[in-house]
This record gives structure tokens, C-alpha cells and sequence, in this order.
């Protein structure tokens, strides 16, 4: 029985085999009814897939569930893509776990903290290396 990180690990490799499709337009549940949608749209700019993304509304202490579903398709946000997710607006925080490179290997975090989710814009978080300083 695959646990979730080998599953992981096999949908990054699915994703790498299959083009991914209409990115960029997901949603967490195109059901679901706001009184104030917004959308959090999540970039990656990183060497690696983000295989995980949680959100926490700011002051508290517990993630909710990874808003990625479990798809080899839908399940990542490939290196140069974007996911938008919808949310109700309101302050955030953000957690996206990322491969550091193209292969399988550890999991790197990302985290913004106070993030305003706003009705009337749409809350890009672009992940980016971190410069290590002139070369």
C-alpha cells in the first residue's frame, strides 16, 4: 500500500511523463459558495514540483488539510506553472512543500504568513529560489 509521500513521489514522476492541462484555471471546489471569493494563485518559479499547499487563517495554529488533490495530473504545480485556489477572502497563511530539484529527493518549505485574500484582486504567491549572493 503506497503511504502519501510515496504516492508523491509517484504522481511528481506522472506529472513529469503526462503534460498537465488547463493550469492555472483549478479551483479547491468549483461548488463551493463564497460570500467573498477570492483566489490564491501559487507560481512556481523553483527547480522542483510543489507537491503539498496548506493555508491557516493568521492567528491560528493548525494547517488545514493540502488543498493539491491526490491526481497525478492536478496533484502538482510543475516547475513554471501556476494553480489558482479559491478561498474566502480573509488574511493567510501559506505553505507550499517543494521538490529542490527536478529528481525525487527531500522536501524543501515556503511559507508567507499574513497574506491578505481579497475579493477584488487575486493574492499571487510566486515561489522563487533564494539567492545565495553574488556568484
Amino acid at each position: 500500500m503506497l503511504n502519501r509521500r510515496n504516492l508523491a513521489g509517484l504522481l511528481f514522476l506522472s506529472a513529469l511523463v503526462v503534460p498537465i492541462a488547463g493550469c492555472g484555471d483549478d479551483t479547491i471546489d468549483p461548488t463551493m459558495n463564497f460570500v467573498n471569493p477570492s483566489t490564491i494563485r501559487v507560481t512556481n518559479n523553483l527547480e522542483g514540483a510543489v507537491l503539498f499547499f496548506f493555508v491557516r487563517t493568521c492567528g491560528t495554529t493548525n494547517w488545514g488539510e493540502d488543498l493539491l488533490p491526490l491526481d497525478p495530473l492536478e496533484g502538482v504545480i510543475s516547475v513554471g506553472t501556476s494553480k489558482d485556489f479559491t478561498v474566502e477572502g480573509g488574511c493567510y497563511d501559506l505553505w507550499a512543500q517543494h521538490l529542490e530539484g527536478p529528481a525525487p529527493g527531500p522536501l524543501i518549505d515556503k511559507m508567507a504568513f499574513d497574506q491578505v485574500a481579497s475579493p477584488v484582486a487575486i493574492l499571487n504567491w510566486v515561489l522563487e529560489e533564494i539567492s545565495s549572493g553574488p556568484s
